[in-house]
């Protein structure tokens, strides 16, 4: 008989174990309890040592021998971004929320459904949950368009929208794009703004580093208390900037101010419109965000976080070393991990991805590597290129979200996380890598006696491939990855 919890839990609730936070996500019918460890922590989901030795998820009677020995603490639930905080602190009425954003009646509602009924965040998992939403009657009250937002999307509210199971109805106002860019400088800003400002006018790319010398020039002016031979840049009460009749005037500083550097001075300028920058019109990456999703970008420890992905390789067609018999194109997978933006895992074969392939490529990310002879005699490290990371980020492809590849992570304490589906943007050091790493590979192959007319039977085309054996091509990529790694322009 399973043994029921002795403690109250409910999903999302915030429990720290062992000096660890989790959040409680769901029970599975095995009764296996997932305990989710935060986004961008160092740490994988909470586990524990089977009979056999080997991890495994914990059930109640886990927990409760944990809550016997004192080691569960109880958290109340946090608000999980400052612009949640904003909300909660927001006095809005119903008028005025639906004046604000009229969409967010219907957000809290496919929110509240997919909390209950999803099973997984992968995309997969997620989508006949979100179409089973739109045809609730309730919810399709609110949705008059019929309206399906992507699971990013609805990722995105789960995360970040309000505590969860206890949603109100201002916690669904979209916040993105309502408020100014902080501009961080150690000095006035007025000063950067003239010539930001003077540089959008502007609209010359070419001479966006001669507005920076010129506001450098300036600043080194201000820190010698000599004058400037400008008017100064005011704001009025509609938030309009606009040049004044007043000449530009600062005092010497007592502590010299620094200015900003260049590639921070051309963002302002490249990447903004003037009313965007100075806060005066949603961007459109603001509305972007709002109904379209989107990924999440930050700067991990080395070795907790890798992204993963899996590509065809349309111009080579493999062959088996042993029979000589056509095995079909190819599949590339590569693991790079975010902080060195260095390749650690690799793999290729003649099927279509699936979980076999990303497995072989953790495990290739945890091996010792067989580098080639002349690149071992002058880098002899290359072969202990290995690591097992804390997290991976994988797309939603067939092997990536089957529960096989996410149990044996799970095994060895490695997170899974999923991105968007078609979302490059959310892998983009992974992304560029293989970018870089098809142009490396297979443009010198070695020559071949193979039947060609039995390739053309199995479905070998002359015109668009190019035939290989499958030893000849992983030894191609292990030469091309660690060519890769030892150049600094490859990873710039």
């Amino acid at each position: 008989m399973i043994e029921s919890l002795a403690f109250p839990q409910e999903k999302g609730d915030l429990v720290e174990i062992d000096m660890r936070e989790y959040y409680f996500e769901r029970v599975d019918p095995d009764h296996s309890m997932f305990y989710r460890a935060p986004q961008g922590s160092s740490y994988p989901d909470f586990m524990v040592a089977g009979e056999d030795g080997h991890p495994r998820r914990p059930i109640p009677a886990d927990m409760n021998a944990l809550f016997a020995a004192n080691r569960i603490i109880f958290r109340p639930k946090p608000l999980s971004v400052a612009s949640r905080r904003l909300a909660r602190n927001m006095a809005l009425d119903a008028t005025q929320v639906r004046k604000m954003d009229p969409k967010a009646e219907l957000r809290i509602a496919i929110t509240n459904y997919c909390e209950e009924h999803c099973r997984s965040l992968s995309d997969n998992a997620m989508f006949p949950v979100i179409r089973k939403a739109i045809q609730d009657p309730l919810i399709a009250k609110l949705n008059r368009t019929g309206w399906e937002p992507h699971p990013t999307t609805v990722r995105e509210w789960l995360r970040d929208r309000g505590e969860q199971g206890r949603r109100k109805l201002r916690d669904g106002v979209s916040l993105a794009g309502r408020y100014k860019r902080p501009i961080v400088t150690h000095h006035p800003a007025e000063i950067l703004l003239y010539h930001v400002a003077q540089a959008l006018i502007a609209n010359e790319q070419r001479q966006i580093f001669s507005h920076y010398e010129c506001y450098a020039a300036e600043i080194a002016r201000i820190n010698r208390g000599q004058p400037l031979s400008r008017n100064l840049l005011i704001e009025d009460a509609e938030g309009t900037f606009h040049v004044s009749g007043e000449l530009a005037a600062y005092d010497k500083p007592a502590q010299p101010y620094r200015a900003i550097s260049y590639p921070t001075f051309w963002r302002h300028v490249t990447q903004c419109k003037t009313p965007e920058l100075f806060g005066l019109a949603t961007s459109k990456r603001g509305q972007r965000a709002r109904y379209g999703g989107g990924g999440f970008g930050e700067r991990p420890a080395f070795g907790s976080l890798c992204e993963m992905d899996e590509t065809p390789v349309p111009s080579l067609f493999l062959v088996d070393d042993e029979t000589a018999i056509g095995m079909g194109p190819a599949t590339l997978t590569l693991m790079v991990e975010c902080s060195t933006r260095a390749l650690v895992g690799w793999d290729l074969c003649a099927e279509a991805a699936s979980a076999a392939s990303l497995l072989r490529t953790v495990k290739h990310a945890n091996a010792i590597k067989d580098v080639p002879s002349d690149l071992l005699e002058q880098f002899p490290d290359l072969r202990f290129v290995r690591l097992r990371p804390d997290r991976i980020k994988v797309d939603n492809s067939p092997g990536a979200h089957s529960r096989h590849f996410e149990d044996a992570c799970a095994e060895a304490f490695i997170q899974v996380n999923f991105v968007g589906k078609d979302s490059p943007t959310h892998k983009p050091l992974v992304e560029r890598t293989i970018g870089t790493m098809l142009d490396m590979l297979f443009k010198k192959l070695p020559e071949h006696n193979y039947d060609i007319a039995l390739m053309r039977m199995l479905g070998f085309k002359p015109d668009e491939q190019s035939l290989c054996s499958l030893s000849t091509a992983r030894e191609l990529l292990d030469r091309a990855c660690f060519t890769y790694n030892i150049s600094t322009s490859g990873r710039a």
